[in-house]
């Protein structure tokens, strides 16, 4: 499977005024593409103490990219002419990522892909902020139209199987969506191996499993969860998310809490 991703370029330049805004940069290129190309050199959760806790998995997926397109982070509030934008044809791939890109431009890139070979997309947001319920709704209209596949997981983590193949074999593929571990535990509960089998797209599963070693499931194993899942740190949007009814940040630590309770015991 070749993917596209698409996102935002970090630049220190501001909003002038209330006409700008800038688009959320932080997710794609300091988690989600360090942890696809498995990059030890940008890891900035461990400091000097890093053991390069995903380097076991040998999941380096730089071959699989087709192209990553990075966009400005400041833009007009409203875009008249997003299509400035955007490359006229994208590289070959099946599967497209779109990760904190401006409404207005997002809106347009369904054709794009469609025109570009491409035969599906998935545009989580770990903020509201990133796509309102209108645009989803359009993009879907989008995708339908130019029979796309597609996933908009609010945050990423919850990316789960469905009714979609090529979802379902980036899942598969990159071990990413929906955390789950598998745990050998030994006579007296004690977790003696954590072993990832799809992680959080930021790449925090691996991060998770390297300290439940050694911690006794129960308790104290739901504890170490709630401490490393927010210490990478997670980057789900704070603020209540009317369509979640909660923050995307503590979507994703249930996502993580859930993830140990289905946890796969293997019994040493």
């Amino acid at each position: 499977m070749k993917i596209l991703i698409i996102c935002s370029e970090k630049s220190n330049r501001l909003p002038e005024n209330e006409f700008y805004m800038k688009t959320d940069s932080r997710f794609a290129n300091s988690k989600f593409i360090p942890n696809i190309k498995n990059n030890k050199k940008v890891c900035t959760v461990c400091g000097k103490d890093c053991i390069w806790c995903r380097g076991k998995y040998k999941l380096n997926f730089s071959d699989s990219i087709s192209e990553i397109i990075k966009l400005p982070d400041l833009y007009m509030k409203f875009e008249d002419e997003s299509l400035k934008y955007l490359p006229r044809k994208f590289k070959e791939h099946d599967l497209a990522v779109l990760l904190g890109i401006h409404e207005d431009i997002i809106v347009e890139i369904p054709k794009l892909l469609y025109n570009s070979g491409g035969k599906a997309l998935i545009a989580p947001c770990e903020s509201g902020a990133w796509m309102s319920q209108w645009t989803r709704e359009k993009m879907v209209e989008e995708c339908e139209k130019y029979n796309l596949q597609y996933a908009f997981p609010k945050p990423f983590c919850t990316l789960a199987y469905g009714k979609f193949p090529l979802i379902n074999e980036f899942i598969d593929t990159f071990k990413m969506g929906v955390p789950k571990f598998r745990l050998y535990v030994d006579n007296k509960n004690k977790i003696k191996k954590a072993q990832v089998i799809i992680s959080a797209p930021c790449g925090n599963g691996y991060n998770i499993a390297k300290h439940l070693v050694n911690k006794s499931l129960g308790e104290e194993a739901k504890k170490t969860v709630a401490k490393y899942w927010h210490s990478y740190p997670c980057l789900g949007d704070m603020h209540v998310d009317s369509e979640l009814g909660d923050t995307p940040l503590h979507i994703a630590g249930y996502t993580h809490y859930n993830a140990l309770e289905r946890a796969e015991i293997i019994k040493i």
